[in-house]
């Protein structure tokens, strides 16, 4: 954010002020946006760089009836949302486990509870692109003879003005808010993947009227300074950072951990067995892991302490 100060001959001299904020203060800072529209969206890709801690952070904070979108694919982060009860719709053309299918995900839809739309990947990228670039719709014309167009409810069919052919578009996406995780950022919100896997999270900032990022660690700004052309997203599309260390677990973050795949198994189980009757498990996970810690460090502790972690970082390490 900058504000002004005054200068000795009188000119106002524009300040910075830094971004870093709590967990807590950042999940309900997007509670109340998301009071006002209920379009979140959530960056990363399946089972990489999800921002799962702000997402824990969120629910925590009782968010409800949230219209949810995300890059072409998502799983762990929104199965636990729809867990919890906090969604009313999804716009994800993928939500998927990747080796097994999303349990409450799927009980919800079958249960008439959550609707998830028809979509392609082609449609929440293009809406993403025209919010970021400020146009009325995003020319689609990939999708002839598609099913898809049956049932996509963002499309609409507009003649070309140059060839007079029949082809279809989709409208801005603009999310009301949009968490990101990254592994590095400055104080003013500067962020840095630190891996090739910036996926759509580049897009969905610019698309985004808010943007809040857990990172793994702040870092100060003169390491932002020696190599600016490793800065992802820069700080003016972004409104907090928090610093979250393992904030993107179970997934992963790398080079910093690799994913817990026994983790995101053993929630699927539990989940699975809700689906079928049983939602003890599932519930007193969702206490150990959401609603209960108090801090980051509680989660890890729930998890299963620094031992665990320092297995997933030497995964990552050991590739």
């Amino acid at each position: 954010m900058e504000v002004a100060s005054p200068t000795m001959d009188g000119q106002a001299k524009p300040t910075r002020c830094s971004k870093v904020t709590s967990l807590q203060d950042a999940a309900r800072l997007a509670r109340g946006a998301l009071e006002e529209r209920p379009e979140l969206c959530l960056g990363g890709l399946f089972k990489q760089g999800r921002p799962v801690a702000l997402v824990r952070g969120l629910l925590a904070a009782g968010a409800d009836g949230l219209h949810v979108y995300s890059s072409p694919g998502a799983g762990y982060d929104i199965d636990l949302m729809i867990a919890a009860g906090a969604v009313a719709q999804v716009f994800i053309p993928g939500v998927t486990l990747e080796n097994r299918l999303c349990p409450n995900f799927r009980r919800a839809v079958e249960a008439g509870q959550v609707t998830a739309h028809a979509l392609d990947a082609l449609t929440v990228v293009g809406g993403l692109m025209a919010s970021a670039h400020g146009v009325p719709f995003q020319p689609i014309d990939a999708l002839r003879g598609s099913d898809v167009l049956k049932h996509n409810p963002l499309l609409r069919e507009i003649d070309c003005p140059f060839s007079g052919r029949h082809i279809h578009a989709v409208g801005p996406i603009r999310p009301r808010v949009t968490f990101l995780h990254a592994q590095e950022a400055d104080r003013w919100g500067n962020l840095r993947h630190l891996s090739t896997m910036v996926y759509a999270d580049q897009l969905m900032a610019r698309a985004s009227d808010m943007v809040i990022a857990s990172v793994d660690r702040i870092v100060p700004e003169e390491v932002v300074l020696d190599d600016p052309s490793r800065v992802t997203v820069p700080s003016h599309y972004v409104d907090a950072v928090v610093e979250v260390p393992f904030g993107a677990h179970p997934t992963a973050s790398f080079p910093n951990y690799a994913m817990d795949e026994e983790h995101i198994d053993a929630y699927a189980d539990l989940g699975d067995a809700a689906r079928a009757g049983d939602a003890a498990g599932l519930n007193a996970y969702i206490a150990r892991h959401v609603t209960g810690p108090e801090s980051q460090g509680d989660y890890i502790e729930a998890v299963g302490g620094s031992a665990h972690f320092a297995r997933l970082e030497a995964e990552a390490r050991n590739g």
